[in-house]
Order: C-alpha cells, then structure tokens, then sequence
C-alpha cells in the first residue's frame, strides 16, 4: 500500500444543458464470464453519482499584482526621468522613494483589474454535468510469514 495521492477524477463526458439528450448505447454481453466480472466490479465497491460543476476561467491574481508592480516601477522611473533632480539629492534615492509609490499603486491597480477580469469570467461560466466515479481496490492478501 501507498500512500501516494488518488489520480485527480475528471468527467469522463462533460455535457451542457442545453445539449440534447443523447441515446444511451450499452454493450452487448452475451458471455456469462464478462457478466461475473461486472459484478465483481460493483462488489468492489464503484460508486457513480451525477454532479453539477461550474467551469470558468479564473485569473491567477499573483500574476496581475507582479505585473502591475513593475509597471508602476517603470512608470516611476520614466517620471523621474522627465524632471530635473534636486542638487541636494541623488538621482538614485529619488528614483528609489518614487519606485516605492510606484509599486504599491501599481500593484493596486494590478489587483483592481484582477478582481474585474474575475467576475468577468465569473458571468461567462458555465455549468455542465459530470459523472463523477469512484472505485475502491480490494483489500490486499495477508502476508503470512516472519519479518525480519
């Protein structure tokens, strides 16, 4: 036994509400063998069930708060650019105490376009129904014997 994490369950069809119904076509057993054997599948434990699921496209917001934080560090260095500096101070340290507010408002902006494009994306969702299945392994055999 493992303890490494289940595969992540996706619908094996996902269809919209607005699509027709489809004909369900099932398969032709006429060999008893194939019958046992999907009886030996619910015994096993499958668990089916039909659930509703939301899909969208959602924004990554750490991206749009980099992205508007260095835009507002470029913004801040071209402003400095365009006016004279003070002779009592350096061009760097003016730039870096300018960088700073530039930063912060450019990372607000980011998170405001963020939050926009998200509920954009909120109205373009669609929901869909997924067959969600779930199947449980048999227990292992016992091990018989001495460990060492």
């Amino acid at each position: 036994m493992t303890n490494a994490p289940d595969d992540p369950q996706q619908p094996d069809e996902a269809v919209s509400p607005e699509a027709p119904e489809q004909p369900v076509v099932e398969p032709e057993r006429s060999e008893p063998s194939e019958i046992a054997a999907a009886a030996d599948a619910d015994e096993a434990g499958e668990i089916a069930s039909d659930d509703e699921v939301t899909v969208r496209r959602a924004p990554k917001v750490f991206a749009f708060l980099l992205m508007g934080g260095a835009l507002g560090v470029l913004a801040s260095l071209i402003l400095t650019s365009l006016f004279p500096f003070d002779p009592g101070t350096s061009p760097a340290s003016t730039y870096g105490y300018f960088s700073l507010w530039g930063l912060t408002f450019g990372a607000a902006v980011g998170a405001v376009v963020a939050i926009v494009v998200d509920r954009v994306s909120l109205r373009r969702a669609k929901t869909l129904r997924a067959e969600r299945r779930r199947v449980d392994a048999p227990e292992p055999p016992a091990v018989e014997g001495e460990l060492e």
